[in-house]
């Protein structure tokens, strides 16, 4: 079966867009990529450009797959529609069975930014909170006129809002806070839902591929000592095993951005929310 061209508009550091090249890489399909420079990160603000929004993405948002002429859009959709293709690797990232399915979709949207979920109340919606240190610091350094770029053409208000807020303002101290129970919930549920050994559902699925790049991101801000605590030895062995694959290293290494800019946030290798994440893990609250 010859495989369909396929055409990655995304981000480096966007969390869904590496969610999306892992399943790529896991796969063995061959694609080509177009990197898009986000509105809170560069001057260049392709993402909220005429021709993005009119003819990728209309919302403004990263990644986007184009499967032949197909516009396939939302990381969770993309890399189900991508279990679908033939690639070099014999790997499925979906179950057939549909029991199984819909476990592994609860997983998926816990583990990723779903629309219509408050930001906060899953684990994967907590880290983008975590993220607003380095968020604010890019943003910070923007001219006026980007900020005034995206008060014009951002299709997202809730985004917008956001964006011009910490433009003036700050959030950072404020949201990260807010993260906190729905992180400690989810990390200790997936603490017991792991087995000993292996991976979420044995074989190797769209929800490793989640919490491997929510893993690295807790990593990029310097909270990664929370994956190493005695509290979570199965999380531990898990994340050891998450960074052996193949895809972890092309997915995700490969594409790192904002090193030299991290490093000057967590310059003495501290998260001001590690201490207290920690503490309400081993209290279990």
């Amino acid at each position: 079966m010859t495989q369909p061209k396929l055409t990655l508009y995304h981000a480096n550091w966007s969390l869904c867009s590496q969610m999306v090249r892992v399943a790529l890489y896991e796969k063995g399909l061959e694609f080509d990529h177009v990197p898009i420079k986000l509105c809170d990160h560069y001057e260049e603000a392709e993402n909220i450009s005429k021709d993005y929004l009119k003819n990728i993405n209309p919302t403004g948002v990263v990644p986007v797959l184009k499967i032949n002429d197909e516009i396939v859009r939302d990381s969770a959709y993309i890399i189900e529609r991508l279990d679908e293709l033939e690639g070099a690797n014999n790997i499925n990232l979906w179950p057939k069975e549909e029991s199984e399915r819909e476990r592994l979709r609860n997983w998926v949207y816990d583990t990723t930014i779903t629309e219509g979920v408050p930001m906060g109340k899953t684990l994967g919606t907590t880290i983008p909170l975590f993220s607003m240190s380095l968020i604010e610091n890019l943003i910070k350094k923007l001219s006026f006129k980007a900020i005034w770029n995206i008060v014009l053409r951002h299709p997202r208000r809730e985004r917008k809002i956001a964006f011009v807020t910490m433009y003036f303002s700050s959030l950072k101290d404020r949201v990260g806070p807010l993260a906190y129970k729905g992180f400690v919930k989810g990390i200790l549920e997936l603490e017991k839902s792991l087995p000993k050994d292996g991976f979420l559902f044995g074989e190797f699925s769209h929800a490793d591929i989640n919490l491997m790049c929510c893993f690295y991101r807790l990593q990029d801000l310097r909270l990664d000592a929370i994956l190493d605590m005695p509290e979570l030895p199965k999380v531990k062995s898990y994340w050891e095993n998450l960074k052996n694959r193949t895809s972890f290293k092309k997915g995700i290494l490969d594409f790192k951005d904002h090193e030299e800019k991290l490093n000057e946030i967590f310059s003495n290798k501290n998260n001001p929310h590690l201490e207290k994440l920690k503490e309400k893990i081993k209290g279990k609250n």
